[in-house]
């Protein structure tokens, strides 16, 4: 007795089948936790500026400054997370989206990046502490015409969650415990 093999098409290691699955389970949850899942990170400070973050499923990531601004830089700066941040979810849109359409991306690399006001930030002077833009430049090469790849870019990229995070007013809620400590 021999034993059929069904192998998964995919293209840009995804599975266009798949993607549409998940799309269509996102429109039958509607405002369930599927359709607007909840993510967490817990980031605890260690010593000096460096932090420790716990993610979900088990996975770590190490926070700190560059050795200039008084950090040891053991680990990504918060302006290198953002930056990252915004990479890996323009890259998850565009890979997601021309797969979808059965586009090959052969390469794609973003380059992302942005001037922080440290006078701001350090109380050296008055102003906005945080980035005074971000640039994301997009290279790419695929198997389709750039016509078409530049048209569906245009559509996909405003559907990015963390660049659409950044450009909208996004409410920020901070609360504060004090954890009570031993006498």
């Amino acid at each position: 007795m021999t034993q059929d093999t069904i192998t998964e098409f995919t293209l840009n290691g995804l599975s266009p089948e798949r993607s549409h699955d998940v799309q269509q389970r996102i429109r039958d949850d509607g405002d369930g936790d599927f359709a607007r899942p909840l993510y967490r990170a817990e980031v605890a400070w260690t010593t000096g500026y460096r932090t420790v973050a716990r993610l979900a499923g088990g996975r770590t990531l190490e926070g700190d400054e560059p050795v200039a601004y008084g950090g040891a830089a053991q680990g990504a700066s918060p302006q290198d997370l953002l930056l990252t941040a915004v990479g890996n979810c323009v890259a998850a849109t565009c890979i997601g989206g021309l797969s979808a359409q059965r586009i090959e991306v052969r390469s794609l690399n973003i380059h992302v990046s942005g001037r922080v006001n440290f006078k701001a930030a350090y109380g050296v002077a008055p102003g906005a502490p945080g980035f005074e833009s971000v640039d994301v430049k997009l290279f790419i090469e695929t198997d389709a015409p750039r016509e078409r790849v530049d048209a569906l870019l245009r559509k996909l990229l405003p559907t990015a969650p963390i660049p659409d995070t950044i450009l909208r007013p996004v409410p920020l809620n901070v609360s504060i415990a004090h954890e009570a400590t031993a006498s």
